[in-house]
């Protein structure tokens, strides 16, 4: 077994100091520092061989040497031979790209970008090379030789491989030219054929360097653990991400600090994507952020961010910062090791099996941009559009699955056929869906899976499954759905014909016959909102004269003043649920699950259940803030349940009154909870096993053997 399958509690303690001041590290102690960890019960600490800052731990030759450990050079190794000495893995950190004693005594690796201009012209804390500069990378690979050889260490995280600019250096256009030809696109637009191709070098350029670090680490060290920063599948498209992290580290992993339920969200990204289990999941111990130096979270918080990426079978990282003078909170120590010493007696099970699920969420990694954004100047952050719609109504579906405790998880480019394993493959306003998905997706369906998508979708999907084809979309930004006689049942009475589902954003306009049922019809308000009402839609130019005429004048009226009421029904298709071989989908026009609002999560649930045959393999009766996560394990002739509290409090409000029933195929030989492996009443009845619990505060989590 790995070293990086054993250890689940794991530590960072930011080191990212200047040196100006002599006071910076000088009462750094290698002693405290490891003591600190032995409080914390940390099983495997990240150590700093070098920070955004530049300045390197170790008696380098090739960069500078941080002035706090010069006459003291030795320190941080120090630091790493007492881990080992206390039976400690060792990972080490570097920052690629962020270092400012690069950028500043190298000024020709800078990135650059489009007006010109390098990341600290303005102020900008923050110095940025560019991968594409050979000398940098001639650089980094001495660098990387010198650490691997002066330290020794299991694992590595390579910090910061993205782009955190578009870049223009000299060393980009020449790549650019050499591979493309002519001038690199200076226009961020969505619907130029060239941007999208630069967007798509700029991921290539990024997963090669990282191929390339992992190459060179690996030429230094064989066999060590490789982790590159991959927090970034979760941002956006400006950082230049898809797979490209994943496949070239050991283990996927990153740290977050979006609160609870973006962690849930992105436990099942990281499980759903790391060649090795299990994924690492980095997280402040400041609160809210490592912004606030002293501020800690509290007990339920820290609990809350370990046990959430515990249910999900991962390894937990707790973020802390060294004072610049590089003394140590000890009372931080404590709490956390507290909280490790709580759910140590969890970590028996975390290898244990797959996550089960019936339906699958896919996030496309190279979708994480608004297709329907104005163009806007490559320099200019200010006016450029960096929203996710398709994270957004990803996000909402994940809301209403788990209030409704529907088992789902995330699929993503890396593993894409795992959504195979479920039953439901859900695709959310997903704006440039691959070719090469499209024949395995209607496969999928016409074996008997099934199928909803929504927004942006693959125009194939919808004409071979649905019969429809796009025109276009609508002008109005409020939009509403009336549900038809067929789609009442979905609706549940919440919205009528008269009284329509409301969505704030255009709907996509489809013509053709429907194949199937149609649930829903376009409804639009009276007019067109225009940009001083509260729904501002902007006015879409046609061309046509007399057309924009009337168009401009539908913008300048208004029915209500407050509001935009249906006005205007149409019979065109909104919402279509059809047959496709033994299989079943549902096409919506707007993403429904995207709006965090009580009826439309109840709508979405429901026709997930129905075209999940309402057969999942567990279910659960829970206050809408309880989420459960099974998983698997055959080869242990055993199911692990996890059940979490997602209030986030300080302290958290205790729930009341949970049955949770998983499918079996047999009565088990015993329930245990953990961590203390007591015995579980349990119900055995129509291949349920069901089990009751009082009251749960943060987690309970239990196995269930055969």
């Amino acid at each position: 077994m790995q070293w990086y399958q054993k250890q689940f509690r794991r530590n960072l303690v930011d080191m990212h100091i200047e040196d100006w001041s002599p006071e910076f590290l000088s009462k750094f102690s290698p002693e405290q520092y490891v003591e600190n960890l032995k409080i914390g019960k940390i099983g495997a600490p990240m150590l700093y061989f070098q920070s955004h800052v530049g300045l390197c731990y170790w008696p380098t030759k090739t960069g500078k040497m941080h002035n706090g450990f010069v006459g003291r050079e030795d320190l941080m190794k120090r630091v790493e031979q007492l881990c080992h000495k206390n039976g400690m893995d060792v990972i080490g950190y570097y920052s690629l790209i962020y270092n400012n004693w690069a950028h500043e005594n190298h000024p020709e690796w800078r990135m650059i970008d489009a007006s010109g201009k390098h990341s600290r012209e303005n102020g900008n804390r923050y110095g940025l090379c560019c991968p594409n500069n050979m000398e940098y990378r001639a650089f980094t690979r001495q660098q990387i030789q010198e650490l691997s050889e002066y330290f020794d260490f299991e694992g590595i995280f390579y910090d910061m491989l993205f782009w955190p600019m578009i870049c223009y250096c000299d060393a980009c256009q020449a790549r650019w030219k050499k591979e493309v030809g002519g001038e690199m696109p200076k226009i961020v637009d969505w619907k130029d054929e060239r941007w999208k191709l630069f967007q798509q070098k700029r991921t290539e350029w990024m997963g090669e360097y990282a191929q390339w670090v992992t190459a060179v680490q690996h030429e230094f060290k064989p066999g060590v653990a490789i982790e590159h920063q991959y927090s970034t599948q979760m941002h956006d498209w400006r950082f230049g991400i898809n797979e490209n992290m994943a496949l070239a580290s050991t283990y996927s992993g990153g740290d977050l600090y979006g609160g609870i339920e973006e962690q849930s969200f992105a436990c099942k990204m990281c499980y759903g994507c790391t060649q090795n289990q299990p994924f690492e999941y980095m997280t402040s111990r400041c609160y809210p952020s490592l912004s606030e130096h002293t501020t800690t979270k509290s007990l339920d918080l820290l609990r809350m961010s370990v046990m959430m990426t515990y249910v999900h079978h991962g390894a937990c990282l707790l973020i802390d910062a060294i004072d610049p003078t590089g003394t140590m909170d000890r009372r931080v120590y404590e709490r956390i090791g507290q909280v490790f010493s709580e759910t140590q007696g969890y970590e028996r099970v975390l290898t244990w099996g797959k996550q089960a699920f019936d339906v699958a969420l896919y996030y496309d990694l190279n979708g994480k941009y608004n297709p329907e954004a104005e163009p806007s100047a490559a320099d200019d952050d200010a006016h450029m559009d960096r929203t996710k719609p398709m994270q957004e109504a990803l996000m909402g579906a994940a809301r209403s699955l788990r209030a409704h405790h529907i088992p789902y998880t995330a699929v993503n480019n890396c593993f894409f056929d795992r959504y195979r394993e479920g039953k439901v493959l859900v695709l959310s306003d997903v704006p440039a869906f691959e070719d090469s998905k499209v024949d395995s997706v209607l496969e999928f369906v016409k074996n008997g899976g099934s199928l909803y998508m929504s927004g942006h979708c693959h125009p194939r999907l919808l004409q071979e499954i649905f019969g429809l084809e796009y025109t276009g979309m609508t002008d109005e930004q409020v939009t509403y759905v009336s549900p038809t006689p067929a789609g009442d049942r979905f609706m549940d009475g919440q919205f009528t014909h008269q009284y329509p589902l409301v969505m704030f954003e255009r709907q996509f306009l489809a013509e053709g016959t429907p194949k199937g049922e149609v649930l829903g019809t376009l409804t639009l308000p009276y007019t067109i909102p225009n940009r001083s009402s509260a729904s501002a839609t902007p006015f879409f130019a046609t061309g046509d004269a007399e057309a924009d005429k009337d168009k401009l004048e539908r913008t300048r009226r208004f029915a209500s003043i407050h509001s935009n009421p249906p006005g205007i029904f149409t019979e065109r298709p909104a919402m279509v649920l059809a047959q496709y071989g033994k299989g079943k989908a549902i096409w919506s026009a707007s993403p429904i699950e995207r709006p965090n609002r009580e009826q439309h999560s109840e709508i979405f649930a429901k026709m997930i259940s129905m075209l999940a045959d309402n057969q999942f393999c567990f279910a659960a009766q829970a206050p809408e803030s309880v989420e459960c996560v099974l998983f698997d394990a055959p080869e242990h002739n055993a199911k692990v349940m996890g059940i979490i509290n997602l209030q986030e409090a300080f302290h958290t409000p205790e729930v009341h009154d949970i049955t949770v029933s998983v499918a079996c195929e047999k009565q088990p030989s015993a329930v245990t909870l953990l961590p203390e492996n007591t015995p579980m009443k349990y119900t055995w009845q129509n291949g349920m096993v069901s089990v009751h619990l009082d009251s749960l505060k943060c987690c309970a989590m239990y196995t269930i053997e055969f």
